[in-house]
């Protein structure tokens, strides 16, 4: 669904829903007993939009930022066919072509003999 596409009442109903089934990281979930809990439905760029359309900086920082921006159609192609080869597979004492290409490629941009590349899950 987009923005628009959310009634008052579906975005009640999904605040409730939250309140009484998701632990969300970080959270005093008492905070939500009297109000409803922020939702966020959509990003575009380095945005992201509330369920009432809010338009918010994603500045979280740390391991939850996205590094590339939301939305990046491009990014979810390959993501997708990426994911029909190998959707993941961690790189403890073995390799696969796409993580020893992607190496390679930043080992050739890198400067001086900076030529190995260690790969993490986030924004390390």
């Amino acid at each position: 669904m987009t923005i628009n596409e959310y009634s008052p009442e579906q975005a009640e109903q999904l605040s409730k829903s939250a309140r009484d089934h998701l632990w969300m990281h970080f959270t005093r979930l008492s905070s939500y007993d009297n109000a409803p809990v922020p939702t966020i439905v959509r990003g575009e760029g380095s945005y992201i939009y509330d369920i009432q359309g809010r338009r918010y900086l994603d500045g979280l920082s740390g391991l939850f930022t996205v590094q590339v921006g939301h939305g990046r159609r491009e990014l979810a192609e390959a993501a997708g066919k990426q994911a029909a080869e190998l959707a993941y597979f961690p790189l403890w004492s073995y390799a696969h072509p796409q993580a020893i290409q992607l190496a390679e490629r930043l080992a050739d941009a890198a400067p001086g003999d900076l030529n190995r590349i260690f790969f993490t899950t986030g924004g390390g």
